[in-house]
């Protein structure tokens, strides 16, 4: 198996954990509301960077 489907195939088994968890977390805070929607799509659509970008708005929300 060449190496560049290893690689894609590990980074898509750390999207879906993260993606999962990054999710929980999202609705937890905010609740099912329509204001969720693009969250989940950059979340689910965008492989790792989406839920980092996620974990990273949610450190800076806070602090304000």
């Amino acid at each position: 198996m060449p190496p560049f489907v290893i690689a894609i195939i590990v980074i898509l088994i750390v999207h879906y954990f993260l993606a999962i968890a990054t999710i929980f977390v999202l609705m937890k805070d905010k609740g099912l509301v329509k204001a969720i929607i693009p969250w989940n799509l950059v979340i689910l659509l965008v492989p790792v960077l989406g839920p980092c970008a996620y974990w990273i708005y949610k450190l800076f929300a806070r602090k304000k």
